[in-house]
This record gives C-alpha cells, structure tokens and sequence, in this order.
C-alpha cells in the first residue's frame, strides 16, 4: 500500500476512535516515512488518547526535533508535560515557541466544505483553493483534542447543514492526492459514501457562538447566503469567510462574464454578513478593505492575514523525476490542442530526458501563458533549439485560453519545446518539481500564488511576475521579471540558463533565506484568527433602506458590487422564496416574509410600504399585511385578480414600526410554474417584482415609483 495510503488510513481510524488500529497505522507509515513531524504528532495524540501520556511525551518530543518551530506541535508537547506535573518546562517551551502559547479558541468551529465536494465531483486532482482546503482540512479535522472542530457541508435539497464524517472525508482527500482516475472504484465509493452521509444526517443544530468557517467559495451555491443570514439571525452563529483574491474585481477582462457578476453578488453580502474576513496576503487584504469601503463605507469588518508559506512534507516523499514524454507520446499533437477539449491535452506524467522548467497554472488569459511562449520563442531565435530547455506546463484550460494555444500550434519550433499537462496527481506533480531546473510562475495577479511556495518547498527558484502577493509568496527566493515584459522575461531567463553561476547563487539565496511552515502551523493560526474574530462585535444593523428607494427582488447584475445586491437576496426570509432570476422571485405556495430594515425616518409619520407582484398563470388570491418586527397583530386584507397580472399593493405601517418592519405574504394557491415553462415542475404562489418603504405624506416618492413601475409588463419580465 502507498504510504499516503497508510496515513489516510490511520488518520481515518484515529478521527473514528479506533486507537489501536490507527496506532498500528501510523506505526507502519513512519516505519517509511520517519521524517514526517505532522504524522508523529497524530500518533503521539493517538497513544495520548489511549491513556499511555508517557510513550506520547517520548513521541512529542521527537516530533518537535524534527518540527522546533510548529506552534501547535509545541502547545501539545507543553500540554503533556503540564499534564505529567512539569508545569516550568510547559511554560518555557511556550514562551519560546512564537504563537504556541495562544490561548485554545472558545466555542464550536464548523469548517464547510461544500464547494470542495461539489469540485470532487467533476475534477480529482485539487488546484490552489483546493490544496489549501485540504491541507488546512486534515490538520484541524485529524487531530484528537480538537473536540469542537467539525467539518459540514450544505445540503441544497434540505437548505440546511450537515455534518461530514471526518474518516469519509480525509480518505477523500488522501484519495485525491493519489491520482487523477475520476472513474477509479475507490474514488467512486468514496464520493458515494460521502454523499449519502451527508444526505441522510440530521441538519447541524448550531449554539450560539458556533463559528461557520467557510475555507472556499460559496457564490455559485443558490439561496447559501440568505441561509447565513437566516442562521445568524436565529441562532448568533458567526460567519467567518475566506477570500482568496477579488480578482473578478479588479480584473473582469480576465473572468467569465457570470463568474463576474456572481462574484459581485457574494462580495456585497459577505460585505453585510462576515463577522470576520481570512485572508491570504496583506495585497488582498489591501484589496478588499478598498473595495469593502465602496460597498460598506461605514463598518470595518475584521480582517486577519493567514500567509500561505506552508510546506505540506511532499517534498520529503517526492518519488525521482521521471522522464517527460515525447511529443508524438501526447494524447493529441500541439497543433490539436488550440481547439481539442481539455481531455486532449497530455495528461501523461512527465519524465524528462532533457532539462526543462516548469509552469504551474491553470492555462487562462490572466496567467499570461502567451508572453510565456513569446519569450521562449525569443529564446530559441537567439541561442537555438539545442540550447533552450523545455518548458512544462501543469494545469487545465481555463477562460480565454485559444491565443496561447493558437501560437503553440502555429509555430513547430515552440510546440517542439512545451508541454502541456492536466490531470496530474500531486505524487506525478512532486516528482516534476524535483526534476525541473528551476519553475516559472506568470499571472497578471494573484490573492498569493501557490506553486512559487511550492517550488521554495522543493527546493526550486521561482522566476515570477513582480505584482500583487506574489511579491509576498516569492520574497527571499525569487528572481522577479517586469509584469507583461517579455524583453525583461527573456533577459531573466537567459541570466538563468546561461550566466555562469547566477543559478547557483540564487539556489544558495534560496536556502538561507526562505524558511515554510508546516500546515499544522498554519491551521493553529486559523484557528486563532476565527477565535479572534469572535471576540469582536459588529454593528447587529449593516442594511438599511433609505426612505423612497426601490429595491429590486430580482438578480442585479455586476461587476461592481452594491448592497442593492445583497439586499435584494437578504431581505427575504424563510423557506417559501425561491432562488432570484434575472426579472424577479417566485414563491412556493404558503405564506413568506419579507424583512425591511430602515433608516430612520425624521417626523415620526407613518410609513407606506409598496410591493410589486406578478400573479401566476392562473386566477389568484393573495393575502398580506405589514407591522413592526416586534410582530404583526393586524389580520390579512386579501386580493385578487386575472392571470399573469401585475399588480401594486400599497400597505400603511404606524410609525413606531421603525427601524425594521415586517411584510407577511399568503399565497395559499399553487399554481404549476409548467403554465408557462414546460420543463419547469415548480408550483408558484406568486411573483415579486420590487418595493419601496416611504413616508406616508412623501407623494412625490410614491409617484415616481409608480410612474417607473406601471411601464412594466409581465411580457418584458
């Protein structure tokens, strides 16, 4: 069995309990890989667990010589001791142990991994988000005495979340590492496994205080942030999110069109929901608070740095270098790959005869592949095919990636001197690093750039692009070229192929001054930073309607984010609302609400709420009414009309409704979406267009809402 095989085995049994089998486990993976400070931790927590406090004194300690500077590694060897009456030797180990002496974080930390699973789906092989997920993942999620830590994920069908076994999910991600078979039978069970945990377990009943950690992305999931809003209403759970990049942002030119505007949807209600904000460079840090004052200029919303300058030991594992295949050996010919799907690219693990750097990127526009392949063009012009190493890259095709591709197949030279691979296991991966001359990592911008850290942790000089985190990810250790400069690309490349002596020193650079984490360290850090944010109390109120304004129910498009947008997803509340689209909201049959926070109104008049609907295809009857949050005592007035009607209905709310009022909608008939989308098996209540709180006496709010509104029909909806 592959040694990683073994861990996740181990790990698996330790998450599950089993302590004997999972000390074996780890016995027989150490016997192979001894130098893994991590895995000696987990089996000295695993004989800790047992009762045996001694062996796993011994085992600490052995694993802090191989790990001085793990803050987490320390709090456990310090815990031992205090527990063993050592109480002096505890505290001076703490004390010279930066970040080990952080006090345990209160309350329970839900780490959702949905995204993950939904991206294990289609894809095997992790990318960047996905490395950092699991990374932080099988730290926090594999370590006995982390009682409070849990993973779970949202379950769309039941709008609600679940708990994630933690020995299904770390064999996934033991599994994902080991290969990039989608089809393989133990890939398949493992997915299957997980889904049916998930679909059969009782939503998560979340105390107050229970911190939801979000390590990925939640934008494409519908409805999942109305959900938030609802379970931090009911329940002071804290929403705690990460945010990788705002590229989307900054740079929409190199995204697709919907990611854009779904980007900008999430953006502005993590704005009005995060309790605290994880980010992975002080430049996206810098980056958001720039944008989150556009968006939310007065709430600060705290913000916390997490560096991604982690090595995961695969370097200490990494098999030799294997020989990168011939071109004829591809799944398809350069010229083929311009316009092949991404399956066509080579997906076989390289094995070099020749020297060759590597490229690790998703192949997109923002990663500037194409100014890559120019410069190697220059430098095959110049010192000749012989003399120019090759160059690899790794990744999947991504968005607007033809122009690199193009030139790739037009010129037989260049396509003679790269590869391009996808779907490459990590071991695949770990030995192309070793057997590279030094990598190379180009993009426009990143949130931290992932792969320079890796090259570092193989032990790599990494030739980057001078912008954003990446100065930040490549500091100590890497030679920087001018963004978008191929001249100044191809003179870094040249001084590194052929300047006698300049790699060399770059590489002697390199290990003095670079010094990795391990991921334990980093997944300490985390937890420290959520149970910082949770010590921090936000405004209760970051949305309120301003008197007279429209709000629109109904997907607003981006790229910039407004609270409009998030407005429009939050206000409504409840099971009854179905997802936003581009004209409006339907409703499920039953009744709904909508909650309306308010600026303060100067006067004290009473206040007109106006609510615009669309009736079903069918004749209808709806009933509503509107009061002040503290409840609503006045009964349903009800009304009626002709199918497909578009309707205005006008309600008048005390003044001491202020600051948040109450609008309650019974549909009490459904009607088959089917009427009027044939596919759609979806029974409707009714629609909701827009609406506008204003004062009673402010007529001219009223007719210029109505005005705007009137020219609409249900046919241009």
């Amino acid at each position: 069995m592959p040694a990683a095989a073994l861990l996740a085995e181990a790990d698996a049994l330790h998450a599950t309990g089993e302590l004997r089998a999972a000390a074996s486990g780890y016995i027989a993976y150490l016997d192979r890989e001894p130098g893994d400070a991590p895995a000696w931790r987990r089996y000295a927590d695993c004989r800790r667990a047992a009762g045996d406090l001694p062996a796993a004194l011994l085992l600490y300690r052995h694993a802090h010589r191989l790990a001085p500077r793990d803050p987490l590694l320390a709090r456990r060897l310090a815990d031992a001791l205090a527990a063993l009456g050592r109480d002096a030797e505890a505290a001076e180990l703490l004390a010279a142990t930066p970040g080990a002496a952080a006090a345990s974080p209160p309350g329970v930390m839900l780490f959702d991994v949905s995204d993950l699973l939904d991206y294990f789906r289609a894809c095997r092989t992790p990318t960047g988000i996905q490395r950092v997920q699991l990374n932080i993942l099988r730290e926090v999620l594999a370590t006995p005495g982390e009682a409070l830590v849990a993973a779970c994920a949202y379950h769309q069908d039941s709008a609600s979340w679940k708990l994630v076994p933690p020995a299904l999910f770390l064999r996934l991600a033991a599994l994902s590492r080991s290969s990039s078979d989608l089809d393989a039978p133990d890939w398949q069970q493992a997915l299957a496994g997980i889904a049916e945990a998930v679909r059969h377990a009782a939503p998560c009943r979340f105390a107050a205080g229970t911190s939801l950690v979000n390590l990925g992305s939640s934008w494409w999931q519908p409805d999942y942030m109305r959900r938030v809003a609802d379970m931090k209403r009911r329940h002071a759970v804290r929403y705690i999110p990460f945010l990788y990049d705002c590229i989307p942002l900054l740079f929409p030119q190199h995204c697709a069109s919907a990611l854009v505007d779904e980007f900008a949807r999430w953006f502005a209600q993590l704005c009005l929901l995060a309790d605290g904000v994880v980010v992975i460079s002080d430049s996206t840090r810098r980056d958001f608070e720039r944008l989150r004052a556009t968006v939310l200029p007065d709430v600060a919303i705290p913000t916390f740095t997490l560096p991604l300058d982690a090595d995961d030991g695969t370097a200490a594992q990494a098999p030799p270098p294997a020989p990168v295949p011939a071109a004829e050996t591809c799944d398809a010919p350069p010229a083929a790959m311009c316009a092949a799907p991404p399956a066509a690219m080579c997906a076989a693990p390289l094995a070099a005869t020749r020297p060759y750097v590597l490229f690790v990127a998703t192949i997109e526009a923002r990663k500037n592949h194409l100014m890559v392949f120019r410069a190697w063009q220059r430098l095959l012009r110049l010192h000749g095919p012989e003399a120019v190493p090759e160059l690899v890259c790794v990744g999947k095709r991504g968005w607007l990636a033809e122009p690199a591709l193009e030139l790739l197949a037009s010129d037989a030279a260049l396509g003679g001197h790269v590869r391009l691979l996808h779907g490459v296991a990590d071991d695949e991966l770990a030995g192309l690093y070793r057997g590279c001359a030094f990598t190379l990592f180009n993009s426009f911008y990143e949130g931290w750039g992932l792969p320079v850290t890796e090259s570092f942790a193989f032990g790599k000089v990494a030739l980057v692009a001078n912008n954003s985190s990446l100065v930040e990810a490549g500091a100590g250790g890497a030679v920087f070229f001018a963004t978008d400069d191929i001249p100044d690309l191809a003179a870094r490349l040249e001084a590194m192929l052929f300047q006698p002596g300049f790699l060399a020193a770059q590489q002697a650079r390199l290990q003095r001054d670079v010094r990795l984490r391990p991921w334990s360290a980093l997944a300490a850090q985390l937890t420290e930073h959520v149970a910082a944010a949770g010590r921090i109390t936000l405004p209760a109120r970051r949305l309120a309607l301003r008197p007279g304004e429209v709000l629109d129910l109904r997907v607003l498009p981006g790229p910039t984010p407004r609270l409009a947008m998030a407005a429009a997803e939050l206000v409504r509340e409840g099971d009854a609302w179905l997802p936003l689209e581009n004209w409006g909201c339907w409703c499920k049959p039953g009744r709904l609400t909508l909650r309306l926070p308010l600026a303060e109104m100067a006067g004290g008049a009473p206040l007109r709420v106006i609510v615009q609907f669309v009736a079903p295809p069918a004749p209808w009857r709806i009933g509503l009414r509107a009061g002040p949050a503290s409840g609503i005592t006045r009964p349903f007035g009800f009304i009626e009309g002709v199918p497909r009607q578009v309707v205005f209905c006008a309600m008048e709310v005390p003044a001491d409704a202020w600051p948040e009022i109450l609008v309650e909608i019974d549909a009490p008939v459904g009607v088959p979406l089917a009427l009027i989308t044939p596919s759609d098996s979806r029974e409707i209540g009714c629609g909701v267009l827009s609406l506008m709180v204003c004062r009673t006496d402010d007529f001219a709010a009223r007719l210029d809402y109505l005005e705007q509104r009137s020219l609409h029909s249900f046919a241009r909806v």
